[in-house]
């Protein structure tokens, strides 16, 4: 894990609701595009970094993630760089499908995952730990190169994964997190990390809130 000689600003936003969202299907790595509401809270949130000096902007390179970044990008003249590491977790044959009365076998599956998203596995789907492997070695990869101040947009699993490792003398696992698009997260990485809770949209739109909501 990266050092802290290098004073370091994370801002982490998970991506706008996608068609997939907006349909309630489930996303995993199905490469979905924002829906209209996704694409106002990604304006949302260059607005909120609009008076922010950016240093770099990173993406999981899932669509719906780099079209949340890209008015951020636009406005601060950065590229997005993108990192396969920050995709959401591959979740197998559940991808595309409804977790309601219209596919009782989705939701069978769907709810023995959520008792047990670390060890359940659907068929098809990504190793939990697999998955944290990969979202900490990009996590690593970034720590390592930046200073300054960072967009990374990733998603609600990858966020999780995220925010447990650098909080972690705050919160002990990843299972009591739950990551939202309507928060941005401003995390100061120093030797004992502090975080801020920022509103994307609504009535309280830029609001900040000391520590981390949920």
């Amino acid at each position: 894990m990266r050092s802290f000689d290098r004073p370091l600003r994370i801002y982490l936003a998970r991506h706008g609701q996608s068609e997939l969202n907006l349909q309630q299907r489930i996303s995993g790595q199905a490469d979905a595009r924002l829906s209209a509401k996704g694409l106002e809270q990604a304006q949302a949130l260059a607005d909120v970094l609009k008076h922010e000096t950016l240093s770099a902007i990173y993406s999981s390179s899932l669509t719906r993630a780099t079209q949340t970044a890209g008015p951020a990008a636009a406005m601060h003249g950065l590229p997005i760089q993108t990192l396969d590491g920050l995709r959401e977790i591959g979740l197998g044959i559940l991808e595309g499908r409804h977790v309601d009365e219209r596919d009782p076998e989705a939701c069978q599956l769907w709810a023995a995952r959520a008792h047990d998203k670390h060890r359940f596995m659907v068929p098809g789907a990504e190793a939990y730990s697999a998955f944290t492997n990969r979202v900490l070695s990009s996590l690593e990869q970034i720590l390592a190169n930046s200073s300054g101040t960072i967009l990374l947009v990733g998603h609600r699993n990858t966020n999780e994964v995220i925010l447990a490792r650098l909080l972690a003398n705050d919160f002990s696992g990843e299972a009591e997190i739950n990551v939202k698009n309507k928060y941005l997260y401003a995390i100061d990485w120093v030797a004992k990390p502090k975080v801020m809770t920022i509103r994307l949209g609504g009535e309280h739109h830029g609001r900040h809130y000391p520590g981390l909501r949920t």
